[in-house]
């Protein structure tokens, strides 16, 4: 059974969430048939496009999904329900090495969940081996990578993560403290207001920037990004963290 484990990066509000797979079990297709079945037990915080990147290594499958298993609403699953996921097949093999791959996968999420990140680490690249366009195994790799401090090797997978999956926010933000980890400010900056521009409620981001700002020394520009963040979290520990940045560039000697 899947379930959310957090995992805290080195810097900011941390790079994003390993997350486990729920069990997947092959099935025989109604013969005659010109598709095979892998049924998946739907687990906590997942989403069908995430069940679709893993098994399918293309998340816009999710609408497919929801039609074969009549889901009226592919935003709303049920965790402990099971999906039937059909494969042509030419598909299959795929599928199969990319099932196959789950299990060190989730191996390593669990290590992840007990801080053994150099287990993790390999756990990960176990489940690239088998399927190198698992793209969840790439991004959990990366995510221990910047925990280790390795941000350079984080970096490469986050670089080609965002190349095949422009639209994820959660794969950019990552690169973007990389970038931070590695003093590049000025590219962290960037990918952080690319984060900012699809989604402007990210707060994760939103810190990112100001972080990233204030340490490229544009001294006005972090003023205002802490300002916003402050728009958009005015209570917990990081909006503490805000306001002294603020207070520091509000002095007359501050940065």
């Amino acid at each position: 059974m899947k379930r959310l484990v957090p995992v805290f990066c080195c810097l900011l509000l941390g790079a994003g969430c390993a997350k486990k797979t729920g069990p997947a079990v092959e099935t025989a297709a109604p013969s005659p048939s010109s598709f095979q079945v892998i049924e998946h037990e739907i687990a906590a915080g997942e989403s069908l496009s995430i069940i679709a990147d893993n098994y399918y290594g293309d998340p816009d499958r999710a609408a497919a999904i929801a039609r074969d298993n009549g889901l009226a609403d592919p935003d709303q699953v049920v965790p402990g329900s099971v999906l039937a996921l059909r494969f042509a097949n030419d598909e299959w093999d795929a599928a199969r090495r990319r099932s196959s791959a789950l299990v060190p996968y989730n191996r390593g999420v669990d290590l992840m969940a007990r801080e053994k990140l150099a287990e993790a680490e390999r756990q990960f690249r176990l489940a690239l081996d088998t399927a190198p366009d698992l793209t969840s195994a790439r991004y959990n790799l990366a995510l221990v990578q910047l925990q280790r401090g390795h941000s350079d090797e984080a970096l490469v997978q986050l670089e080609e993560l965002t190349t095949t999956r422009p639209a994820n926010l959660d794969f950019r933000f990552a690169r973007g403290n990389a970038l931070f980890q590695l003093t590049r400010f000025e590219e962290a900056v960037v990918q952080f207001r690319e984060v900012l521009a699809v989604d402007p409620t990210h707060k994760r981001a939103a810190f990112g920037l100001a972080r990233s700002l204030q340490e490229a020394g544009h001294k006005s520009q972090a003023m205002a990004a802490w300002n916003a963040y402050l728009e958009l979290d005015g209570s917990s520990n990081w909006a503490r963290v805000a306001r002294r940045n603020l207070q520091q560039l509000s002095d007359p000697g501050g940065e």
